[in-house]
């Protein structure tokens, strides 16, 4: 019972956020961005906007698109904040699902 819920545990630290990516999230609602756009917006690290934006892609509040424009990069836009919810619901219910699967072998 012990691993169960430090599985659970660990899987809700998962869908943490932390300041940046909130203010990551909040600027892309207004505008779609590359990478770099937002770091010089925020005053953040590019590496550390890449490495916030793929915790936001995994979680799905925001979406990528690529684009070519001399360049071949990425454009972020952040889901609507309904939409976002939905995903994380949906995520949220496919892992206690997952839980209660893994709950039930044991007791």
């Amino acid at each position: 019972m012990e691993d169960l819920l430090r599985t659970f545990t660990n899987v809700l630290k998962g869908f943490e956020l932390t300041k940046s990516e909130i203010k990551i999230y909040s600027l892309l609602l207004n505008e779609q961005l590359t990478a770099r756009q937002i770091a010089k917006k925020l005053g953040l690290s590019e590496r550390i906007v890449r490495e916030k934006l793929r915790h936001l892609l995994e979680l799905g509040l925001v979406e990528r698109k690529l684009v070519n424009r001399g360049w071949i990069g990425y454009i972020y836009r952040a889901k609507a904040p309904r939409e976002a919810l939905e995903v994380l619901l949906s995520k949220m219910e496919e892992i206690i699902r997952s839980i209660e699967k893994e709950a039930n072998k044991i007791l």
